[in-house]
């Protein structure tokens, strides 16, 4: 009998491995690692190289045969799912009214398989599983960096402007800091979360962060404070009313401060940052691009055609600046110039929303904080860098990943409380609310897989508290 229960136990450990493994593929790809220095030096994404625009249909398949094959569980994930699907919709309507309709349907293909692996990837997975794996992947593209810097520094160390910055896989220095950023994110979350490979996420911790030293990338350090920080405190809020009142107004105390800097004398923060006041000409740049997008206010030019070598407005921008400018160096100018302000509309509803859900939910989706400190850092970095809407990118896909956990049901996990926990059934219920605790859900097992295809499926619960080696 014991036997038997052994081997029906066996699948769906076996199905776990497995669907983690296609999700770190998927990681892998999305990050672009190797892609830039060695197959797209241009930083065309694939779409003008044949041989790459090819290497992404296997990718895409996966997504959808991962999406496919959890589609009961991503369904009572609705919340979320309508959001993100008005805004690829919208994206999809802007061929009517593309420069290059063509080009548009291709590029928001590409920028709708990355939004739903996002969506599958935390609908899919408790979160302390999904830092856990969000770790892995970039715990591996740490060690392929410095391996590369060490062993191949033609590929691996700049030679350019920035000579003798690392830059690892990726084609430039940035790009690895900020990978970096998110790698040391989801280890420190996956701590909080409960992790039983404790040395592994501290291993992971120095590691990214010993690469980002050496990328010399300021803005990503800042990032990496940040988020490593904030885990810290939020972390410490849990401890108790005083602790939380401390905390917050040491956190608004910080912003208030920040703000008046900004306000009073940027010139302090740039040269912090090592940055002009003109952040290396991207003033200009915005300026100029505003008059453009001026033309077409509401709907844009088009997703993703803007800023190709034949399109008007763009030349005209570029004449102006001087210089052969590849985009707008700010996410939310770019989807104006993309979208129009329907679009700038529809991301700050997709990605604001879940951030001040945060306020609320924190605690409760059960990820080390992982959602919450990773949309406050994405929706940091896109006024300087065009994350928003990223096709084939590994960031818009997480910031996805962090609006679904947040928007969607928590779904509890009995075999990983602690003894300090109330039980499971002292919730009170409150029905349909995003801040307060339902009745639990019966015993599910983290990972559905066909064995169990027959079993009952559990009702979602929202505001579950979450389970944390810091206690309630």
């Amino acid at each position: 009998m014991a036997d038997t229960q052994q081997q029906h136990d066996q699948p769906p450990d076996l199905w776990r491995k497995l669907e983690a493994l296609a999700c770190g593929f998927v990681l892998f790809m999305l990050s672009n690692a190797l892609i830039g220095p060695l197959l797209d030096p241009l930083q065309a994404g694939g779409e003008n190289i044949p041989v790459l625009r090819l290497m992404w249909l296997p990718v895409y398949a996966l997504t959808l045969g991962l999406a496919a094959w959890r589609a009961p569980r991503l369904m009572r994930f609705w919340l979320p799912a309508v959001l993100l699907s008005l805004l690829v919709f919208w994206v999809y309507a802007s061929a009517s009214w593309s420069l290059n309709p063509g080009t548009t349907n291709r590029r928001a293909m590409a920028a709708a398989f990355t939004t739903l692996f996002g969506f599958y990837f935390a609908a899919s997975f408790d979160g302390r599983r999904m830092a856990e794996i969000i770790a892995d992947t970039f715990l591996l593209l740490a060690a392929g960096g410095l391996l590369a810097a060490v062993a191949y520094p033609k590929m691996g160390v700049q030679h350019d402007i920035n000579a003798g910055d690392w830059r690892g896989l990726w084609y430039e220095k940035n790009q690895m800091g900020a990978m970096m950023v998110y790698g040391a994110l989801a280890a420190m979350a996956a701590l909080l979360a409960g992790s039983p490979r404790r040395k592994q996420m501290v291993f992971t911790i120095v590691l990214c962060a010993a690469m980002l030293l050496m990328s010399k990338s300021k803005t990503s350090l800042l990032a990496l404070m940040i988020g490593l920080c904030g885990s810290m405190l939020l972390a410490a809020m849990r401890r108790g009313p005083a602790t939380a009142v401390i905390v917050v107004w040491l956190g608004v105390t910080v912003a208030v401060t920040a703000a008046m800097v900004m306000w009073l004398a940027p010139e302090l923060l740039f040269k912090a940052l090592g940055k002009d006041p003109s952040l290396t000409g991207r003033t200009d740049i915005w300026a100029a691009l505003l008059r453009q997008s001026a033309k077409h206010p509401l709907t844009g030019f088009g997703y993703g055609v803007f800023w190709t070598l034949d399109s008007v407005p763009a030349n005209w921008i570029r004449k102006e600046t001087g210089w052969l400018v590849p985009s707008a160096h700010n996410g939310w100018l770019d989807i104006l110039a993309q979208l129009g302000w329907i679009g700038v509309g529809l991301c700050a509803l997709v990605l604001g929303g879940p951030l001040l859900v945060a306020l609320f939910r924190f605690r409760q989706v059960q990820d080390g904080y992982w959602a919450t400190l990773f949309l406050a850092i994405f929706l940091m970095t896109t006024f300087s860098e065009s994350f928003i809407l990223e096709r084939n990118g590994i960031v818009w896909s997480l910031a996805c990943a962090a609006v679904t956990r947040l928007l969607g049901p928590v779904w509890a996990d009995p075999r990983r409380r602690t003894p300090d926990m109330p039980p499971l059934d002292a919730a009170p219920a409150l029905a349909w609310s995003l801040a307060q605790p339902e009745p639990a859900p019966q015993p599910e097992p983290e990972i559905w897989t066909p064995a169990l295809a027959r079993r009952p499926d559990p009702a979602p619960t929202f505001g579950k508290r979450a389970v944390s080696p810091f206690g309630a």
